[in-house]
């Protein structure tokens, strides 16, 4: 019994609304930090949410397109969508993802990785997916972070290429 407890705390940092919650608090947190903190955090709302949601929605995709049943179909609490690929795992390794390219620092990757596989894990362990759905979740999600992450990293050269412009119009 308390092994499955904390297989279900592991599950809830795959929860969407458990993101979304977290920096719908960064964002309020963001309103009152000087302009120096706000650069260091703007990854969390520019680069971090827009993977979450990105590779949410992906697996949406693809449990539509796949319609593979659930392993639990006879538990009561059994989610009534598809199983491939796991949200929950997508959700975890695009946050994986993108923490660690934003964040380079080393030290942390190997926790936060660890973090993803056991909230991966915790969805086999549960019952709600089996191993083919988590693996194709993470690769969903790490995918998503990589996409999403290497865009956001566009976003300040494109914003001084258009300052550039402008100045340029003026003379």
């Amino acid at each position: 019994m308390a092994l499955e407890l904390l297989w279900q705390i592991f599950s809830l940092f795959g929860e969407i609304q458990y993101w979304i919650g977290l920096t719908v608090g960064v964002l309020i947190i963001y309103q009152l930090l000087p302009h120096r903190d706000k650069k260091r955090i703007a990854w969390v709302i520019f680069a971090l949410l827009p993977a979450i949601i990105f590779s949410y929605q992906i697996t949406y995709l693809f449990k539509i397109w796949f319609q593979v049943p659930r392993p639990c179909l006879e538990l009561s609490q059994c989610p009534t969508d598809y199983s491939l690929p796991s949200g929950h795992a997508a959700v975890i390794f695009a946050f994986a993802s993108v923490f660690s390219l934003e964040t380079k620092k080393k030290k942390f990757y190997l926790a936060v990785f660890i973090l993803a596989v056991l909230v991966a894990l915790s969805r086999v362990f549960l019952g709600f997916h089996t191993y083919a759905d988590i693996a194709a979740g993470a690769l969903v999600g790490v995918f998503s972070g990589y996409l999403i992450h290497a865009a956001y990293k566009t976003i300040p050269i494109l914003l001084v290429e258009e300052k550039v412009k402008k100045k340029r119009i003026k003379r």
